[in-house]
C-alpha cells in the first residue's frame, strides 16, 4: 500500500472520528444549519456564548462587514445631506444646518478612516468595546439623520414633505441593511429614524396621519426583522465556518504526524478476518512473527489478555466484523511479551467494483500511556491525592448510593462523621507543609485502621475528614468516634518533632437524624460546629436543639449584618481614674447592642459571631471611629482606650486603618489607647512584633490586656514593648479571698514598675480591693466602684468615693499583711 493510500485512507477514518460541536450531519452540509439558533442570535448581538477566540473573530467579522460599506455610507450621506441643506435652507437657521452638516461630516470622516485602516489592516479580531463604539456610532448618526424630519415640520415655513419622506424611508432602509452585520446598530438604527419620524408627523394636524403612522411602523418593523435575520445568516455562516476551519486543521495535523512519525499503524484482513500485507511497524508493536500474525485475527489478538474488559472488547469486535459494520476507537487489551498494552483500532469493510465483501482496512495506535493515564485521572477524581482516601464528591455519592440501599426497619444506623483536626495548623507552622502532609497521611491510616474494612472513608479537604458506617445501636456510634478521636491523639514521629493531635468529630444517624444526603451533611455539620463551639476534642451527636441554636446564630449574625449598616450599635464609656488622686484619666470603649426583639446582646454572644461571620473588621473599623471621634469632643480626658480583637490586629491594613481613623477625626494619636490580648501574641510573634511596631509608629499606646491569663505573659513583656498592663479581674475577685491573688498583683505591679509601664487594674467592684490596688502601688483603677459605662466619657467620678478610700488607712486582708 502507497503512502498516498494510507494517509487518504486515515484521514477517511479520522473524518469519520470527530463530530460536529454544534450538531450532527454530513460533513458537506451547510454549517449554518448545524448550530444553535439562540447561541447565534445571542453572539450577534455581542454576547460572550463561546470561547473567547471566537466572539472576538465573529465582532471583527461584524465591523468588517459594516466597514465594507461605509465608502457608499459616505456618498449616500454626502448626498442626503446636500439635500437636506438645500430643502431646509431659508427655514431653519444657517448656524443650526451648518453644525448638523458638519456633525455628518464629522462622523463619515471617522467611518471613512476606520474604513482606510482596515483596508490596509484587516480586522482579526475586536473586543466588546470596539463593537460598542459601532454601535454608538450609528446610532449618534442616526439621531442626527433624526431630526430632519423634527427640523422639516417643526420650523420650516414650507414643508418638504415628499422629500422627508423619501429620505427617511431611505435612510431607514439603507443604514438598516448597510448595518445588518450589526443587529444591535441596526436595531438602534432603525427605532432612533422611526421615532424621529412618528414625531414629526404627529406635529401635523392633518388627519391622514394615522396611516402613515401604521405605513412607517410596518416598514420599520420588515426592516428591523430582516436585519436581524441577516445579522444572524452571516454569524451563523462565520461560526460554521469556523468549526470546520478548525476540523481541517485538526485533520491536516493529524496526516502531518502520521506521515512524519508513523506511530501509527494500518492493518488489513481477507474476507475470512485474518491478517494480510503485514508491516515493519505492526510487527514490531505486537512483538509477533510475520507468520504468527498472518494465523490470527484482530479478535484473537484482543483475547490474549484475560480480563472482563478484554473479553468484552473482543466481543464487540466479533459482532462488528461478523455484520460487515464499520468500527472507531475500540479500546482492546493486547498482550506484548508478558507485558499488558493498549490499543485503539479503527476499521471499516471494503468491497471490489461488483460488491463483493473482501476484508476490513482500518488503522491502529497505541494508547496505553494514555489509558493509563485516563485511569490515573479516573482514580483521582474520587480519591484524594494526597492521603489516597475517597475525597468529597466520591463520598457523598457512596452515601447516596448507601442510603438508597437501606430498608426501612432493618434496624441499623447509618452513620455520617465529620472530623475536624483541631490544632493541625500549628504542625504547618513550626515544621512545614511537607511535615503537614505526612501527618495527614499517617492520620489517613490510622482512620482506616478503625474502620477495619467496615467504615468508608474520605478527605473533604484541609484537616477535615470524613466517615460513612453502620452500626446496630447509636451508642455504638458514639464509641467508634471516641476511638477516631483516641488514635489521633496518639503521637505522631515526624522529623522534626513529635506531635500529638487534637480532633473533634460531629455525626448523626440515619433515619434518626434525616434520610436524605443534605440532612445528614447538614445535621453533621451542625453537629461538629457545636462539638468545637462547646468542647473541642469530643464526640457530640446531633440533637434538634442544636439546629435551633444554630438558627439562632445565623438569624443574630443578619441582624448584626443589619445593625452594622444601619449603625443600630452604639458605644459606652467606662472610667479608669488615677488611684491616687482619683482623677479619671481614660475611658476604655464598649461596645453595646440593643436588639429590638431580643434585648440588650452582651458583646460575649454577638462578638464570636461577628468574628465566625466575617463581620470583626468592619465592626472594629466603625468602633475605633467612632470613638476617636466622641473622645475629640472631651480634649480634657487624657486617653480612650479600644480594644482590638485578634482578627483585626493581624489585618494587614489595620495601620491604615488607625490612621485614616485619626486623620478624619482629628484625634491626637497620642491620646489612643489600643488594647490586645495575649492571643494575637501568640499566633505568629514575627507578624506580632511587625504589626506592634507599626502601630507605635502612629504615635498610639499599646496596654497588654487581660494580663496573667495565658501562659507566657512574662516573655510577651520581655518580647514587645508596651505602655501599659491591665491586671485581670479574676485576680482583683480574689482580694481578701486569697493571698494567692494579692501576691499575683503585688508582683505585677513591681514587675511592671521596673519596666517603666503602666498598671490598671480592672474589675474593682468594692472599697476594700480598690484601696488595696492603692496601696499596693497600682496606678490605675476601673470598675462598676466607681461607675457603669455611659454613652458619653464621664469626666469625674464621685468624691465621696475617692475620698473613703484615701481617708481610710490601709488593712490587713487575708493573707496579706500590713
Amino acid at each position: 500500500m502507497t503512502l498516498l493510500e494510507r494517509a487518504t485512507l486515515f484521514s477517511d477514518l479520522t473524518v469519520k472520528s470527530i463530530p460536529a460541536e454544534t450538531g450532527s450531519g454530513s460533513p458537506h452540509e451547510n454549517p449554518a444549519k448545524r448550530v444553535d439558533p439562540s447561541r447565534v442570535l445571542e453572539l450577534a448581538f455581542g454576547h460572550q456564548t463561546a470561547d473567547r477566540d471566537l466572539v472576538e473573530r465573529v465582532r471583527a467579522a461584524q465591523i468588517s462587514g459594516v466597514l465594507r460599506m461605509t465608502p457608499f455610507a459616505v456618498i449616500a450621506n454626502a448626498v442626503a445631506g446636500l439635500a437636506t441643506v438645500f430643502a431646509l435652507a431659508g427655514s431653519v437657521a444657517a448656524p443650526v444646518l451648518a453644525v448638523w452638516a458638519l456633525a455628518i461630516g464629522y462622523l463619515m470622516m471617522r467611518g471613512a478612516r476606520a474604513w482606510w485602516i482596515a483596508l490596509r489592516n484587516p480586522i482579526r479580531s475586536a473586543s466588546k468595546r470596539a463593537m460598542q463604539r459601532a454601535v454608538q456610532h450609528a446610532t449618534i448618526l442616526s439621531a442626527l439623520w433624526a431630526l430632519v424630519p423634527l427640523a422639516a415640520f417643526g420650523l420650516a415655513e414650507k414643508q418638504p414633505a415628499l422629500l422627508v419622506a423619501c429620505l427617511m424611508t431611505g435612510m431607514i432602509c439603507a443604514g438598516g441593511f448597510a448595518l445588518s452585520t450589526l443587529p444591535k446598530a441596526a436595531l438602534y438604527w432603525v427605532a432612533i429614524l422611526t421615532l424621529g419620524s412618528l414625531l414629526a408627523l404627529f406635529l401635523q394636524p392633518e388627519p391622514q396621519v394615522w396611516p402613515m403612522v401604521a405605513l412607517l411602523f410596518t416598514y420599520s418593523a420588515i426592516v428591523a426583522l430582516c436585519s436581524v435575520s441577516t445579522g444572524w445568516l452571516f454569524v451563523a455562516h462565520f461560526v460554521g465556518e469556523f468549526e470546520v476551519g478548525k476540523r481541517g486543521e485538526l485533520i491536516s495535523l493529524l496526516l502531518n504526524e502520521f506521515q512524519e512519525t508513523a506511530s501509527d499503524w494500518l492493518w488489513e484482513t481477507d474476507q475470512s478476518g485474518f491478517f494480510k500485507r503485514i508491516s515493519k511497524r505492526f510487527l514490531q508493536v505486537s512483538g509477533r512473527h510475520s507468520n504468527e500474525l498472518q494465523a490470527q485475527r484482530i479478535g484473537d489478538l484482543a483475547r490474549s489478555v484475560k480480563t472482563h474488559e478484554a473479553q468484552r472488547a473482543a466481543l464487540a469486535l466479533d459482532k462488528a466484523m461478523a455484520a460487515k459494520e464499520g468500527f472507531r476507537d475500540v479500546v482492546i487489551e493486547v498482550d506484548v511479551d508478558g507485558d499488558q498494552r493498549y490499543w485503539s483500532v479503527s476499521g471499516r469493510p471494503f468491497f471490489n467494483d461488483q460488491g463483493r465483501f473482501c476484508g476490513y482496512r482500518g488503522v491502529g495506535s497505541d494508547v496505553t500511556d494514555s489509558t493509563r493515564s485516563a485511569a490515573l485521572v479516573a482514580h483521582l477524581a474520587v480519591h484524594d491525592s494526597l492521603t489516597g482516601v475517597g475525597n468529597r464528591s466520591w463520598f457523598l455519592q457512596r452515601l447516596h448510593e448507601h442510603l438508597a440501599r437501606r430498608t426501612d426497619g432493618d434496624g441499623k444506623h447509618t452513620a455520617l462523621m465529620l472530623i475536624d483536626l483541631d490544632n493541625f495548623k500549628v504542625v504547618n507552622d513550626t515544621c512545614g507543609q511537607p511535615a503537614g502532609d505526612r501527618l495527614l497521611r499517617y492520620v489517613a491510616e490510622r482512620f482506616k485502621a478503625v474502620g477495619g474494612g467496615r467504615a468508608e472513608l474520605a478527605r473533604f479537604g484541609g484537616d477535615e475528614f470524613a466517615v460513612l458506617a453502620d452500626f446496630a445501636k447509636p451508642g455504638q456510634a458514639q464509641l467508634f468516634a471516641e476511638r477516631l478521636i483516641e488514635v489521633a491523639q496518639e503521637p505522631f514521629e515526624l522529623q522534626c518533632r513529635s506531635f500529638s493531635l487534637s480532633a473533634t468529630v460531629g455525626f448523626a444517624l440515619s433515619p434518626d437524624h434525616g434520610q436524605t444526603v443534605d440532612d445528614l451533611l447538614r445535621n453533621a455539620d451542625i453537629a461538629l460546629y457545636e462539638a468545637k463551639r462547646i468542647d473541642r476534642g469530643g464526640a457530640l451527636s446531633y440533637k434538634p436543639h442544636m439546629e435551633r441554636e444554630v438558627r439562632s446564630r445565623r438569624e443574630i449574625e443578619n441582624d448584626l449584618r443589619l445593625a452594622l449598616a444601619e449603625e443600630a450599635l452604639r458605644l459606652e464609656f467606662q472610667p479608669i481614674i488615677d488611684a491616687r488622686t482619683g482623677e479619671v484619666v481614660s475611658s476604655e470603649v464598649l461596645v453595646r447592642w440593643y436588639h429590638p426583639v431580643r434585648g440588650e446582646i452582651p458583646p460575649s454572644q454577638f462578638v464570636p459571631i461577628a468574628e465566625e461571620a466575617g463581620l470583626m473588621l468592619s465592626l472594629g473599623s466603625w468602633v475605633l471611629k467612632r470613638a476617636c471621634e466622641t473622645a475629640a469632643r472631651y480634649p480634657d480626658l487624657k486617653s480612650v482606650a479600644v480594644n482590638l480583637s485578634p482578627m483585626q490586629f493581624m489585618s494587614a491594613n489595620l495601620p491604615e486603618l488607625v490612621r485614616n481613623a485619626l486623620m478624619e477625626t482629628g484625634f491626637d494619636a497620642g491620646r489612643l489607647v489600643l488594647e490586645v490580648t495575649e492571643s494575637v501574641l501568640i499566633r505568629d510573634a514575627d507578624a506580632a512584633r511587625d504589626m506592634l511596631t507599626s502601630l507605635r509608629d502612629l504615635g498610639v499606646r499599646i496596654a497588654l490586656d487581660d494580663f496573667g491569663t495565658g501562659y507566657s505573659s512574662l516573655s510577651y513583656l520581655r518580647q514587645y514593648r508596651f505602655d501599659k498592663i491591665k491586671i485581670d479581674k479574676c485576680f482583683v475577685d480574689e482580694i481578701g479571698i486569697t493571698s494567692d491573688g494579692l501576691a499575683i498583683i503585688a508582683a505585677v505591679i513591681a514587675l511592671a514598675h521596673n519596666l517603666g509601664l503602666e498598671v490598671t487594674a480592672e474589675g474593682v467592684e468594692k472599697k476594700f480591693q480598690a484601696e488595696a490596688l492603692r496601696t499596693l502601688g497600682c496606678d490605675s483603677l476601673q470598675g462598676f466602684y466607681f461607675g457603669r459605662p455611659q454613652p458619653e466619657p464621664v469626666m469625674t467620678v464621685d468624691p465621696k468615693l475617692i475620698e473613703a478610700i484615701s481617708r481610710t488607712p490601709p488593712v490587713k486582708l487575708a493573707g496579706f499583711g500590713s
